[in-house]
């Protein structure tokens, strides 16, 4: 994933927690808004409630891979936050793929 299609700073989190939609799944929450780019904007937001870092930085990796596969057929210009739930844990990469696809789609990010 390049460099400017990740949301890194306080201040682009804080701009997307404060005026974005979120739609919630089992085990993720997704907070998305609307920016002026053309491409998409992904950060991801694990607390230490999920699991030690062993865990947190599995699933930042399979969101991140998620996020990657489905990323051609998502509609441009979305900041994105993918925040994990505490039994996220437990997840498989096709369980991480089915949730975040059924989250794009109820925010028609994903037609």
């Amino acid at each position: 994933m390049k460099r400017e299609e990740r949301l890194r700073k306080d201040y682009q989190f804080k701009k997307v927690y404060k005026r974005g939609k979120s739609r919630v799944a089992d085990h993720t929450v997704i907070i998305f808004r609307k920016n002026d780019e053309n491409y998409n904007r992904l950060g991801i937001s694990i607390s230490k409630k999920v699991g030690k870092s062993v865990v947190r930085h599995r699933l930042k990796r399979l969101y991140s891979e998620a996020f990657y596969q489905l990323k051609d057929a998502m509609n441009k210009g979305y900041d994105i936050i993918i925040v994990a739930r505490k039994g996220a844990a437990v997840l498989k990469f096709a369980d991480v793929l089915k949730e975040l696809t059924g989250l794009f789609k109820k925010g028609k990010i994903l037609p």
